[in-house]
């Protein structure tokens, strides 16, 4: 997901529709084949839970503003992640 965010960040004319089905689809791989137990499992659904809303967000954005905002809080999301999660 990290790679995607960052390749959208990175293009000239951002494609946020593209980047919103690469993260459901992501999510979905994560959460289905999910091995994790106890508190580290606990921690990661503190920040995965508003970071799932956050792409809900982004794919229901009716204008391109909206998207880039999403965008911008879903980039603030990664890093707070990679802030607590190693």
């Amino acid at each position: 997901m990290e790679s995607d965010i960052k390749s959208t960040s990175n293009q000239s004319s951002r494609n946020y529709d593209e980047l919103g089905s690469k993260l459901d689809e992501n999510i979905g791989l994560l959460t289905s084949n999910c091995t994790m137990t106890g508190k580290a499992h606990d921690e990661l659904h503190k920040w995965l839970l508003p970071f799932i809303d956050l792409v809900k967000e982004l794919n229901a954005a009716d204008s391109k503003e909206d998207q880039k905002q999403s965008f911008e809080a879903i980039q603030e999301s990664m890093n707070e992640f990679n802030t607590y999660f190693k």
